[in-house]
């Protein structure tokens, strides 16, 4: 082999290794860029706006500017897109765009009342609850706002969320003869009713394997956690205080939820067997909407530490709380 043909194989190495290194380089920052912004509302232009702001509180950006009322952003899993209501009371429709604010589409034709959104894990089917002044039922729709249909024959007033495998959505109906927790197939027949208590909040483990929900069962809200087939309930909290806005853990370990056990809402966590219960925020007022982060290692939440809404994020255990917004107006619902 001659010294310019080894020469030549050493270089086009180095060019394949100086490629390879650049790419994960911009996987990483790519990952990490998409995984530190965070979307909230506001109304601090005088009507409800979807921002984004970076996990720093750098690049504070107003992402839809329009004079109707955008709310409730939740963000595809795979980080790209944005779902939200857009305009208010029973005049409301849902649409997407991207993380940037871009391309931004019409999901859903029909004029009424909307809420709950759920992204499926495939990011191009919404689920939710939609409500034309009669039954409010459980509609899925695709993110282009094609093919709306109705997932279920009975009223259905709240969404939970999707399995991993997009095979299940779960959802509670909050009373009457049909009341508890379903899990419905959107895409076959099959709907299996869980529970039959005044059971709301369902949440799928990132496994799919249990599901976390509230229930005022056994009197006040409570945190339980269930197989994905209804057996094996186990009750996490057993107070007074009502608990709301729980969430999983992106590992599975962990669950998040606010408790107003000290006389005001504050922010809790809890191994998912019920053990280890800690606080996380000591506050004298309002602490709520916590959010994990995409990796688990911070949450986002809000906090009315100055009478008004304000955008904080903290390390998973409690650790560096630090505010990312400061004004007058009302920051909440973040996303990651």
């Amino acid at each position: 082999m001659s010294i310019l043909f080894r020469v030549q194989r050493i270089a086009i190495s180095i060019t394949a290794i100086a490629c390879a290194c650049l790419m994960l380089v911009a996987l990483a920052c790519d990952s990490a860029g998409s995984q530190t912004t965070i979307v909230f509302i506001s109304d601090r232009d005088g009507n409800l706006e979807i921002y984004s702001i970076g996990s720093s509180g750098e690049e504070e950006t107003n992402l839809t500017q329009t004079e109707m009322d955008e709310s409730a952003p939740v963000t595809s899993r795979n980080r790209r897109y944005i779902a939200f209501l857009s305009g208010r009371g029973d005049n409301m429709s849902i649409e997407s765009m991207r993380i940037d604010g871009s391309d931004r589409t019409a999901a859903t034709r029909a004029v009424g009342a909307y809420r709950d959104i759920r992204w499926g894990p495939d990011a191009e089917r919404i689920a939710f609850v939609f409500d034309d002044g009669g039954q409010p039922v459980v509609t899925m729709a695709r993110r282009d706002g094609l093919n709306a249909v109705r997932l279920t024959r009975i009223e259905g007033t709240e969404v939970g969320d999707w399995s991993k495998s997009g095979e299940s959505v779960i959802f509670a109906v909050g009373d009457g003869v049909e009341q508890g927790i379903y899990s419905r197939n959107p895409d076959g027949v099959n709907e299996f009713r869980l529970t039959d208590q005044p059971d709301y909040s369902p949440r799928w483990s990132p496994d799919s394997r249990r599901i976390a929900f509230l229930s005022t069962r056994d009197g006040s809200p409570d945190l339980y956690v269930m197989d994905g087939d209804g057996a094996n309930l186990l009750r996490i909290t057993e107070t007074e205080a009502r608990e709301q806005d729980i969430s999983w853990s992106p590992n599975g370990q962990y669950l998040m939820f606010v408790s107003d056990e000290e006389g005001n809402p504050e922010i809790y966590a809890a191994h998912r067997d019920g053990a280890n219960i800690t606080r996380l925020t000591y506050n004298t007022v309002i602490d709520h909407q916590p959010v994990w982060s995409p990796d688990g290692n911070r949450v986002a939440f809000v906090s009315y530490l100055d009478g008004d809404a304000e955008i904080f994020i903290m390390d998973s255990d409690g650790g560096n709380q630090r505010r990312l917004t400061n004004n007058d107006a009302q920051d909440t619902n973040p996303s990651w």
